[in-house]
């Protein structure tokens, strides 16, 4: 899990500075985020493709009590519940656009640090359209999480204008505040995709890998049909058009190392959907958080590695400068709010409720995923 989720980020960002010869014979960098979106898509429908291959070829059986259902399902039949999915597909669809639009402006590891205030947002919305009861140490949690994120975001900013003084490489400020704020809606997106899930999939009763398999089948029937002939009827600057997937296929012929980040990518994610859900019923909460810290360090170390060790003109790079201890501060006050706010890590005097989190509470695993036992859906 921490190898695939690792690649997932490193391989999203990469593509993206990669180049290729397009349909119009001109080489060119590969900047397409709606794409990449649709990779992501395919990546969790891939997921319900492989577990039914598995379940047919072996006759596998799911142990009692291994990924059951929060609800009862009320009745409905199979194919309403499937058909419900379509709604968080939405959401998710657009979420994930935002984030690898804005991946393109923001070096990788601040964009898998901004990721993590989708806690924030999942709160504040079940709080306002829930009305579900936080309690004082949730709200240090939280603001932990904010003083984290933004320290992460000002650091990186800072960073970038001493980079630009100094004559290191780096992105314009203004695109790096484009970046970091395509992200943060992205996750606001997230966040409202839960609260969906929680009022309009109460019935749903489908396993876990069942909805991450049809929320991609939902989403890749929506971007051929909707969101592909919108960016086609849309004028931009890919060959005048907002993204041409026709250029997108040939580019992708044309390089063979694009075509191998790209194939890489659809199967990290997809392994890492799976192994996923697995390690998150085996393990806990704690171990999730862990992999999610170690993740973010190696992305960031790798960054660092590229721009002294390999090539310090390469858009993946990091630089270190002054401000980057301020963003590795972040990240850790960052850490500490997630963890304070899942109650991994308790403060003294605070009320905290008696026993364990009933999983009832929970009306669909995308809300137990942000605000109890997280399930590691790289949506």
């Amino acid at each position: 899990m921490l190898l695939t989720g690792t690649l997932n980020t490193l391989t999203t960002k990469i593509q993206f500075t990669m180049e290729s010869v397009g349909i119009d014979g001109e080489d060119k960098t590969f900047t397409k985020p709606w794409y990449g979106t649709f990779n992501m898509l395919s990546a969790m429908f891939l997921v319900l493709v492989v577990e039914q291959i598995f379940m047919g070829c072996t006759l596998f059986k799911r142990p009692s009590g291994k990924d059951v259902p929060l609800l009862d399902g009320g009745g409905k039949p199979w194919s309403q519940k499937v058909i419900l999915v379509a709604i968080p597909a939405a959401f998710d669809l657009l979420a994930t656009a935002f984030c690898c639009i804005g991946i393109m402006y923001i070096p990788a590891s601040v964009w898998q640090m901004l990721r993590g205030s989708a806690l924030v947002f999942c709160a504040l919305l079940s709080v306002v359209f829930l009305k579900r009861k936080l309690y004082a140490y949730n709200w240090l949690g939280l603001f932990f999480c904010v003083v984290g994120i933004t320290s992460v975001g000002l650091a990186n900013v800072l960073g970038t204008k001493q980079d630009d003084s100094s004559g290191g490489a780096s992105e314009d400020t203004g695109f790096l505040v484009y970046g970091m704020t395509l992200v943060l809606l992205g996750q606001i997106v997230q966040a409202a995709q839960v609260i969906a899930e929680e009022w309009l999939m109460k019935d749903v009763d489908l396993p876990s890998v069942q909805i991450i398999g049809f929320e991609g089948f939902w989403g890749i029937l929506m971007m051929i049909f909707i969101v592909y002939p919108l960016l086609w009827i849309l004028p931009g600057d890919d060959n005048g058009h907002k993204e041409d997937p026709f250029d997108t296929m040939v580019m992708i012929s044309n390089s063979p190392p694009l075509m191998g980040c790209v194939v890489t990518y659809l199967f990290s994610c997809g392994t890492f959907n799976i192994t996923g859900i697995q390690v998150t019923a085996a393990l806990s909460a704690v171990h999730r958080m862990m992999m999610d810290a170690s993740r973010t360090m190696v992305i960031w170390a790798f960054g660092l590695y590229v721009h002294y060790g390999v090539d310090p003109n390469s858009k993946f790079g990091e630089t270190w400068n002054n401000y980057s201890y301020m963003q590795l501060v972040g990240f850790f006050i960052l850490v500490i709010g997630q963890a304070i706010y899942g109650e991994v890590l308790k403060v003294p005097g605070f009320k905290y409720p008696s026993g364990e989190v009933d999983p009832s509470q929970f009306t669909s695993p995308a809300a137990a995923a942000y605000l109890a036992s997280p399930l590691p859906r790289e949506a």
